[in-house]
């Protein structure tokens, strides 16, 4: 039992040796300015449909990985074909897939996201 308690006093001892290094290793990090705490982000966004009607149609962002695209929001745009709003993003993205729908047709857009703004037009319907 005693050949025990020490093993198990030495394992602890080690176990607390050890997290007071990282923990000093984590205090002694030097990150720049530029760093981004940050995990999401808030974009503008100005999309303009052209279908060639006055008819509301739907939007639908998504960030396309290796799984595949991943539904991220969906709006409407006004009767006119506009959207204009914000939207939240992770903040990595660098481009995010638009999918526009008016009646049964979809189209979809990959657009680059610059200085936090999404803009694109959509025509061809």
């Amino acid at each position: 039992m005693t050949t025990y308690t020490n093993l198990l006093n030495g394992l602890i001892l080690l176990s607390s040796l050890a997290s007071g290094a990282v923990f000093a290793d984590m205090n002694s990090l030097n990150v720049g300015d530029s760093f981004a705490y940050k995990t999401q982000k808030t974009v503008a966004v100005d999309i303009q449909i052209n279908t060639g009607a006055n008819e509301e149609s739907g939007l639908s962002f998504y960030s396309q990985g290796a799984g595949g695209l991943r539904l991220l929001d969906s709006r409407m745009v006004d009767s006119s074909g506009h959207y204009n709003g914000k939207l939240r993003i992770p903040a990595s993205l660098k481009t995010i897939v638009v999918r526009s729908r008016w009646l049964d047709s979809f189209k979809e857009v990959k657009v680059s996201i610059t200085k936090n703004k999404v803009n694109t037009v959509i025509d061809n319907f």
